[in-house]
């Protein structure tokens, strides 16, 4: 099962238990994972990679929002939203297995430029860091 049809599902059974927030977030993620789908021109879905890429673009916006907001209703509501999008992407690599990656990966002294050694820990990691880790 794809992770588009898995966040359908979801989406299914949060219709029937009447959790009109879940509902209305997973709705919002199937239709960036649509537009996203159309904008790459593909007649058939996107790979799981393509779609975890879009997730975590809608989740980088929310906490984005999250930090314009005052305490309050919104605020909450924000929370509430990144807490259904959260169980849709990988696990994240702690701050400590990004460093042990690092001493590992890159030697002691090592005179690339730091744009190459971020890009060689990233391709480490793949989805499960972030640059600013």
């Amino acid at each position: 099962m794809s992770l588009k049809d898995k966040i359908a599902t979801d989406m299914k059974s949060a219709m029937k238990s009447k959790e009109k927030d879940k509902i209305s977030v997973l709705r919002m993620l199937l239709s960036e994972i649509k537009y996203a789908q159309a904008a790459t021109s593909m007649s058939q879905e996107l790979p799981d990679e393509e779609t975890v890429k879009v997730i975590s673009t809608y989740h980088k916006r929310l906490s984005k929002s999250l930090k314009d907001y005052p305490d309050g209703e919104q605020k909450q509501k924000i929370e509430k939203e990144l807490s259904i999008v959260e169980p849709y992407l990988p696990k994240k690599a702690s701050e400590q297995e990004v460093r042990e990656a690092v001493e590992k990966l890159i030697p002691k002294g090592d005179s690339r430029p730091f744009g190459a050694l971020m890009k060689e820990v990233l391709a480490h990691f793949g989805s499960a860091a972030d640059g600013a880790t």
